[in-house]
Order: structure tokens, then C-alpha cells, then sequence
């Protein structure tokens, strides 16, 4: 099935723009916005095969790219592998699949000072099965890209293995093995993404589930369960961890999810080569507009910014932030309102920069 964006060469030019803090007409902005009104269908049948069978897994995501406008700077891209925090599956996490939108892991380590072995494993199921599907679409895709699986970060790779609440526990009773487990992650963590990048790349740039086109490697970064953590615990145990990744991997986003995890941004801001942060207000927090402090900070502080916003939120945002560096993700409810949306970014953009010599020439 085609999937069609027609101003795919402009929109590469700015997101590479963006990733070098500069603009070229205007700011970034990601519109995404629905084709039509589809009936949900209804999947009865073996659930494995759901998600890992390509007959079943290309035809429902191709269909899905294709019923969806991407304005702007948003492009089609899918994840073949649409399970969270899959890395635990490929270290050893049984599955359950118990819908067609949930699915769980279990963990495995019940004695801390008898880890299971973390490095990189390719006889791992479902590693294989996850291998064979990005194949399938790398050869497959049509006027779309295929991201590498979202690995998760290391830390809830580990709360996985381990269980969220026994790890959360650990910090107090038995610390020791964190880091060192944590570390032996990472490591698998980098070979996986490795291996599925050497695939994932061939059909044109390289993506995440971020979405963010880049024609280097890049990669998100994310450690939810800091949340749970103080900012000393957080410092020691998983900062290096995500340090080492900023090393590994020449373009990198963190994923900042919500309130709780505004504690530690101080530290990630000083990393030297992080690129940005990804904010997320999470589910139930205040208005975009509440936060434009937060993301005048992240700029300040040198880094990029992508954060979704409401439609209406748009213009105050630009009058409050630099252009440059600056990547805003809005929902439309049609296509005319999508490519309106993007005139109106253009004008905003310019009556905010007094001086032509702000904008890169294409």
C-alpha cells in the first residue's frame, strides 16, 4: 500500500535544520491529521501471530500509515515491533499477550546475586521474530520508513527483569547490583539497536519511535523509572548509564515524562552530548502553557526541544520560544486545517524574527 508525503525533501531540509539549531522559513512543526472517518476492526484470532506474523502485522500498519495526513515536518514512520520494552523480552521475559493493544512481560531475576545472562543474545524468539518483521517491512516499504524497535531504557529494561516494586525496594536493601546490572544492559541495549538500525536504515533515514527524521544515527532516551528515585539514586545509578548511550549513539533525545521526572534535569542538561529533551506532560497535567518555563530552560541550556501541544497553543508558543531548536507535535481534525495550521506557523514564525539573517538559506 502507498503511503504519500509530497514535501518530503522540504521537510528533511528543516528537521536537519532543527537538529543543528537553525531555520530555514519557519519553525518545526509536526501535523498530523486523519483522511477520513474508518470503522474499527475487530482482530479474533491467535494473538501472538497478531504481532509477529508479517502477513498480519505489514497489511494492518500499512493501512494505518495510509489513512493518516503528515504535515509539516511529521513523517510516516511505523514500528514493526509495537511491544513496550521489548529488550526485556530479548534478555528473557516471558510474554503474555492478553489484547490486541496489551502486552505484558514477566520477570525473571528473584535473586539479585544470580542475574540471568544480559548480553546480546540472537537466538533469542523473540529477537528472531522482532529481526524478521523489520525485514519484511525494510523490503516492503513504500513511501514510508520503518524505526528500529523501541528498546526502552536501561533502567526499565532492569525493572522488568527484576519487577518494579522488588527493584524499587533494591535502592534500600541492596543497591549493589544496580549499576553493575544496569551497565551489562546498556551493552545489550547498544547491540540490539546496532542490529536493528543495520536493517531499519535501508529504507531512508533514521528513526525512532520519536518519529524525528535524522540522516545520522539517532536514538531515544528514556528512564521512567527515575520517577521513583531520588536525585542522588538517579545521579549514581543511572546517569552514567544514559551518559554512555549519549556516547554511543551520535544523536540523541531524552524521553522526559511528566512532573516527576523534572527532579532530575539539572543533570541531564549538563550532559555534553545530549541533544535534547522530548517533554511530556503526562496524563492529567496543566496546559502546555504552564510548561514554558520548563522549555525555555531546556533551550538555555543548549539543548533541542520536542513537545506536543493543542492547536490553539501553537502561536503562544512561538511567541514565547526561539524557532530554532524548537519542534512542536499538534493533532488536527482535518487536512485543511492541518495545511492551515502550517501557513499560520510560517507567518508566526517570521513576525517573531526581526532580522533576515536568522534563517538558514535552503
Amino acid at each position: 500500500m502507498r503511503v504519500h508525503k509530497e514535501d518530503r525533501a522540504e521537510a528533511i531540509r528543516r528537521v536537519e535544520a532543527w537538529w543543528n539549531h537553525e531555520i530555514i522559513d519557519r519553525a518545526v512543526v509536526r501535523v498530523v491529521a486523519p483522511r477520513g472517518v474508518y470503522p474499527e476492526k475487530e482482530y479474533v484470532g491467535d494473538l501472538e501471530r497478531y504481532f509477529t506474523d508479517p502477513e498480519l502485522v505489514i497489511p494492518r500498519i500499512e493501512e494505518t500509515l495510509a489513512r493518516r495526513y503528515y504535515g509539516g515536518e511529521a513523517f510516516p514512520v511505523e514500528l514493526p515491533i509495537s511491544t513496550v520494552a521489548i529488550l526485556g523480552s530479548f534478555l528473557g521475559c516471558p510474554i503474555r499477550f492478553t489484547g490486541t493493544g496489551t502486552i505484558w512481560s514477566d520477570p525473571i531475576i528473584d535473586d539479585p546475586r544470580d542475574l540471568p545472562n544480559l548480553d546480546f543474545n540472537p537466538e533469542n524468539k523473540w529477537w528472531k521474530a522482532a529481526k524478521h518483521l523489520m525485514e519484511c517491512f525494510a523490503q516492503r516499504a513504500d513511501g514510508y520508513h520503518v524505526a528500529h524497535p523501541d528498546l526502552n531504557g536501561p533502567a526499565e529494561v532492569l525493572a522488568r527483569l527484576r519487577g518494579t516494586q522488588r527493584l524499587a525496594l533494591d535502592f534500600v536493601d541492596n543497591p549493589d547490583y544496580i549499576k553493575p546490572a544496569i551497565d551489562r544492559i546498556t551493552q545489550a541495549w547498544f547491540r540490539y539497536w546496532e542490529e536493528s538500525v543495520q536493517i531499519v536504515q535501508k529504507t531512508g533515514g533514521y528513526f525512532h519511535w520519536m518519529g524525528i527524521w535524522s540522516d545520522r544515527p539517532s536514538v531515544d532516551l528514556q528512564s521512567d523509572f527515575s520517577c521513583m528515585i531520588s536525585s542522588e539514586m538517579f545521579n549514581e545509578h543511572f546517569l552514567p548509564s544514559i551518559e554512555a548511550q549519549t556516547r554511543m549513539v551520535e544523536r540523541t533525545m531524552y524521553h522526559l515524562d511528566g512532573p516527576g521526572a523534572i527532579k532530575h534535569l539539572d543533570a541531564l542538561l549538563a550532559l555534553p552530548h545530549l541533544d535534547g529533551i522530548q517533554w511530556v506532560r503526562g496524563a492529567g497535567a496543566k496546559p502546555i502553557e504552564h510548561w514554558i518555563p520548563l522549555l525555555r530552560k531546556i533551550q538555555n541550556a543548549g539543548k533541542l526541544v520536542l513537545t506536543d501541544c493543542e492547536k490553539t497553543s501553537v502561536e503562544r508558543l512561538l511567541e514565547e520560544l526561539r524557532p530554532e531548536g524548537l519542534m512542536l507535535q499538534v493533532s488536527c481534525d482535518s487536512i485543511d486545517e492541518a495545511q492551515d495550521l502550517i501557513r499560520r506557523v510560517e507567518g508566526w514564525t517570521r513576525s517573531q524574527s526581526s532580522q533576515i539573517g536568522r534563517f538558514k538559506n535552503p
